[in-house]
């Protein structure tokens, strides 16, 4: 972009900053204010002034016509009228002539009979039949009433821009003081983004107005995301080691398969030791697959829990079998908001872990939004709960029995995708996970 170009662009309305922009909008919204106060003050200034001028109009008429005389056939005004200097007093005929007059000579105004008041050149002019019909013509200058309201209009012109010049450095030293958190938010998340320090935080905007909700939120934020990060290096790091081990273990014996000729059993042996192996690779790296997919976009659909339930009963069944043990069903039709993968694969899990950890046979129960695996035993210690949410966390004792430690996780993040709570169930002889939905 040439100088030219991004000089003609910063003229752009788009491009002016927000302080400029909420100072331009509050001189914009309090200048209108101002000039149609002045206006209205201006007018009801000029409306009462000439409404007084009237009054006084109307009372020297009032006098007057009350001095009117005829003496024999000449008219004239009794000496008693004794108006002010620059009021002139007239009482003409029909046909406009002077009859009689007082006060200051005006021979300017026109010889218009219209009763009423009205402005006559610099004049205020009043108009009143009289019997005979006369008229009363009572008149005064204007010109201090013209003088007065210019400058009225000059004070309230000089006033309005002064007012609107300082509205105008109020509002922008306004606006940067509001804005001022917005800046703060702004450069830490540039600094978080330039150089990966997302343990900095924003400063706390004081009071509890919108700047500080601001603030306060971004905070949450990047806590949030601090925690977010943190589990998630803590996660890989996990993996790493937990495939490391098997993988070592892997290598091991092909070297030592591999480390002198053998028998054509022994080879097929070693093989089948080792496909295990890979299985149990297969199986963890599945499972690390799904319990990352559980940050993805929830999609919820209708799901019969009962349906879900008899399907994993069937999947399992071989495994329950290999055990010496049944998986019994205790179910009625329930529907709720999930996914339908992830419900099978929830199940899945749960009859599993009931399989391996527990004594005797599961039962599998759904009632309304809520499916229970029961197995007898007392379950896991009640401090340990917590701890066998996390992923590859499996508990004492539990060593020496097949998993990757992964199956209640995932369950876990399941049901936070769904709203749902995973609900440990303690009883005198049995131990139960439920599963239960939001309504």
């Amino acid at each position: 972009m040439t100088r030219g170009a991004r000089r003609r662009s910063g003229w752009r309305p788009q491009d002016w900053s927000l302080r400029v922009k909420l100072t331009l909008g509050y001189a914009l919204v309090f200048g209108i204010t101002v000039l149609l106060g002045a206006v209205l003050v201006y007018f009801l200034a000029r409306s009462s002034l000439t409404y007084s001028l009237d009054a006084t109009l109307r009372e020297t008429a009032s006098v007057a016509q009350g001095s009117i005389e005829n003496s024999g056939g000449r008219w004239t005004f009794s000496g008693e009228l004794r108006p002010s200097g620059d009021l002139s007093i007239e009482l003409l005929s029909g046909s406009g002539r002077v009859l009689a007059s007082g006060g200051q000579e005006d021979d300017g105004l026109p010889l218009l009979l219209r009763p009423g008041v009205f402005s006559a050149g610099e004049r205020r002019v009043l108009i009143l039949p009289v019997e005979g019909g006369l008229f009363l013509r009572v008149s005064r200058p204007s010109d201090t009433l013209v003088e007065l309201l210019e400058t009225l209009a000059r004070i309230l012109v000089g006033g309005s821009v002064l007012m609107i010049g300082v509205a105008c450095g109020a509002g922008y030293l306004l606006a940067d003081r509001a804005l001022r958190p917005m800046d703060a938010v702004a450069r830490t998340a540039e600094g978080i983004a330039r150089r990966g320090r997302y343990q900095e935080r924003v400063p706390a905007a004081p009071g509890r107005d919108e700047m500080a909700r601001l603030t306060s939120t971004v905070n949450a934020m990047l806590d949030g995301l601090e925690g977010t990060i943190e589990r998630e290096k803590s996660f890989a790091r996990t993996a790493a080691h937990e495939l490391r081990t098997p993988l070592t273990v892997l290598k091991g014996r092909l070297d030592l398969t591999l480390e002198r000729p053998r028998e054509a059993a022994e080879y097929a042996r070693a093989l089948n030791g080792m496909r295990g192996r890979v299985e149990a690779l297969v199986e963890l790296s599945e499972s690390l697959l799904a319990l990352a997919r559980t940050d993805a976009p929830v999609h919820l659909q209708r799901v019969e829990l009962a349906g879900s339930a008899v399907g994993a009963v069937d999947m399992l069944e071989e495994a329950a079998h290999r055990v010496g043990k049944r998986v019994r069903l205790d179910v009625q039709e329930s529907w709720v908001q999930a996914e339908q993968e992830g419900v099978n694969r929830a199940l899945v899990n749960l009859i599993e872990n009931a399989l391996k950890y527990g004594a005797g046979d599961v039962v599998v129960q759904v009632q309304e939004r809520v499916v229970t695996v029961l197995s007898a035993g007392p379950g896991p210690d009640r401090q340990q709960w917590p701890r066998l949410l996390e992923p590859f966390e499996r508990g004492p004792g539990a060593q020496g029995t097949p998993g990757s430690g992964l199956g209640l996780p995932l369950v876990a993040a399941l049901a936070q995708r769904w709203d749902a709570e995973l609900l440990p169930r303690w009883k005198e002889e049995t131990f139960g996970v439920s599963l239960r939905f939001p309504t």
